[in-house]
């Protein structure tokens, strides 16, 4: 529905990726957004800013305290981590 809309109105819309959380070693929590992993980078006293979990790569996540998402930046240099994920 959201690309026959954009197509309609001849804008392109980004799509916000979904989502979680999972807990690895240490007991650190890692970012999961549409099969990328990103592991918490910097904390301020209303954002959290997230990096890719792949050395190099400039994808970055900033989310709010409550983990809802705020904002998604750079681009992946790298495939999908569907495999990290299962």
């Amino acid at each position: 529905m959201a690309e026959a809309f954009a197509i309609l109105t001849g804008k392109i819309q980004a799509k916000s990726p979904a989502i979680s959380f999972m807990n690895v070693n240490k007991g650190k929590p890692l970012l999961v957004a549409d099969e990328y992993t990103f592991k918490l980078n910097k904390a301020t006293t209303t954002t959290k800013y997230w990096i890719c979990t792949i050395n190099g790569c400039a994808a970055k996540v900033h989310t709010d305290l409550t983990n809802l998402l705020m904002k998604t930046a750079g681009n992946y240099s790298h495939l999908p981590e569907k495999e990290k994920i299962e």
